[in-house]
């Protein structure tokens, strides 16, 4: 199975996002990391983040997946921490890492990047947002509450890789069942205001449905389109699932 990547930087200064991608005889591994915006070399938190946290997986072939991804999880952790201790700072980034193989999906992640699963003309967020937007959904639902005026004041986490103990964790015991056709994507949370409007818009649509193109450049160009004036980084990983034997 094959990972298309697209970046952009926005219009943000720097780029602060990193990822990495590693195949495994039996599966692959893709990581996805985002410096926390206002805190001391974000990029460096990213990329250390993903960095080692494919180096601890790698390195821990004999346990099972949901440890090896929680404990690669912790030693990127602390390998962040030690990075700024050393130096005297404070800096951190949310991460996503999503492992495929045998037909299954295991994830591990901690922030508010996103695991989205197109299927059937469905979109479905996989895993838990530790942002404050995840907090004031329940307010757009109840209609106190714009969704752009959600997405505009919610970025702030709630849980996050910075050396500390980490408050709070997506890490589910067991997989999920993956189905020939379903498209993976991992993204940073700069594609928020394209995917994850209720309903979703015909644009988004457009995109996940075409399978001509590359979906990951086709996100980010979407994004792009919105011309949003404070637009984020950009990162998009995305596979597309044809059967657990892949090749």
């Amino acid at each position: 199975m094959k990972v298309q990547v697209a970046q952009w930087i926005g219009k943000r200064v720097e780029m602060e996002d990193s990822y990495a991608v590693r195949h495994f005889p039996e599966g692959l591994l893709a990581v996805v990391c985002d410096g926390m915006g206002g805190h001391d070399c974000g990029f460096q938190a990213a990329e250390i983040a993903a960095r080692l946290f494919v180096k601890a997986f790698e390195q821990s072939a004999d346990q099972t997946t949901a440890q090896r991804l929680r404990d690669a999880l912790d030693f990127a952790n602390k390998s962040v921490g030690d990075y700024f201790h050393r130096r005297g700072m404070y800096g951190g980034c949310t991460l996503l890492a999503a492992y495929v193989a045998s037909g299954v999906l295991w994830w591990v992640s901690v922030g508010d990047s996103l695991l989205l699963l197109w299927r059937h003309g469905r979109l479905l967020r996989l895993n838990a947002d530790h942002s404050m937007r995840s907090i004031y959904e329940e307010f757009v639902r109840a209609g106190t509450m714009s969704f752009e005026d959600a997405m505009a004041q919610g970025h702030s986490l709630r849980s996050a890789v910075t050396g500390d103990k980490i408050p709070l964790v997506d890490s589910p015991p067991t997989p999920y069942l993956l189905l020939p056709g379903d498209r993976i994507v991992l993204a940073s949370d700069g594609v928020d205001e394209l995917m994850l409007p209720i309903p979703l818009s015909n644009a988004a649509r457009v995109i996940l449905n075409s399978r001509s193109d590359n979906l990951s450049a086709a996100i980010v160009e979407g994004c792009r389109s919105l011309g949003r004036p404070n637009a984020d980084n950009v990162t998009v990983l995305s596979m597309d699932f044809t059967s657990a034997v892949q090749t």
